[in-house]
């Protein structure tokens, strides 16, 4: 058990530093370009249109968490379909899946390790963003008068974690249930489009707005609070009690699955009988 953490470990470590470096690159960005900006952007922090896509541009502290930490989830949610939804299923279509299965484990361990390494493979990728990120702001500190400090702001990026690890749980779910890595992806690929944009719809829509819980986005604070207060525990719980029921639903699918098979789930019960 301990030699396939490993192995699911090494396999992804081009993606974390690839993803991580990137994510950095992407946060240098946006900061390095508020000494130009600041005041255009301020100016359009009243507009309604900002207010209702949730974007807070009044400050330095709104401006970084809606054009930096509000993106992470949205970039790396690229990762976390890819990742989790080619874990088994993805696995099962290169033909390498039979090998982990044949060997001596049982079912609930080797998806048990492959989801640990997925939440510890996004986990580092948000280190590596989160370290890019204090590293940027601690070089313009002295150029610009900012309200955020360096570890601040490495904690609210890590605030990105639970719902990277909710959308990996539910990828990792579907690449269990479903038939083939294309039929998983593209349904996470549909999942995650309707949760970000369907809250921004309830936002724009005053009748929408019992359906926000839905959206896994509207429990992610990306607004200038998330400096001030924090990840909310509330939030968080919620986020990593989806991962966890997700998990729970891969574990209980990859069970009745037949591998090297690609049934659909109402097609194996016949082919197990």
């Amino acid at each position: 058990m301990l030699n396939l953490f490993w192995h699911e470990l090494r396999s992804r470590f081009g993606a974390i530093l690839g993803w991580g470096i990137g994510l950095a690159l992407f946060g240098a960005m946006n900061i390095g370009v508020w000494p130009e900006v600041g005041e255009q952007m301020q100016s359009m922090a009243d507009l309604s249109i900002m207010l209702m896509l949730g974007m807070d541009l009044g400050s330095f502290a709104g401006f970084i968490a809606s054009a930096v930490i509000g993106y992470i989830p949205l970039i790396l949610g690229i990762y976390a379909i890819i990742a989790s939804t080619g874990t088994l299923a993805g696995e099962e279509d290169d033909g390498t899946l039979e090998l982990i299965v044949a060997a001596p484990l049982s079912r609930w361990q080797v998806v048990t390790v492959k989801a640990i390494a997925l939440a510890i493979a996004a986990f580092l990728i948000i280190v590596i963003a989160g370290l890019g990120n204090a590293l940027t702001l601690e070089a313009i500190r002295g150029l610009i008068e900012v309200d955020v400090t360096s570890a601040e702001f490495f904690v609210v990026t890590l605030s990105a974690w639970p719902i990277t690890v909710a959308f990996m749980m539910m990828g990792l779910f579907l690449g269990a249930f479903l038939p083939s890595r294309r039929t998983a992806a593209l349904t996470m690929t549909v999942i995650f489009i309707v949760s970000y944009f369907g809250l921004l719809l309830v936002r724009f829509a005053e009748t929408l707005q019992p359906f926000e819980v839905l959206s896994l986005f509207n429990y992610f604070d990306f607004t200038a609070t998330a400096f001030t207060e924090g990840p909310q525990a509330q939030d968080v719980g919620i986020l990593l009690g989806v991962a966890l029921v997700f998990f729970v639903l891969a574990l209980l699918s990859f069970r009745r699955r037949n591998v090297t098979v690609g049934a659909w789930p109402w097609q194996r019960a016949r082919l197990s009988g």
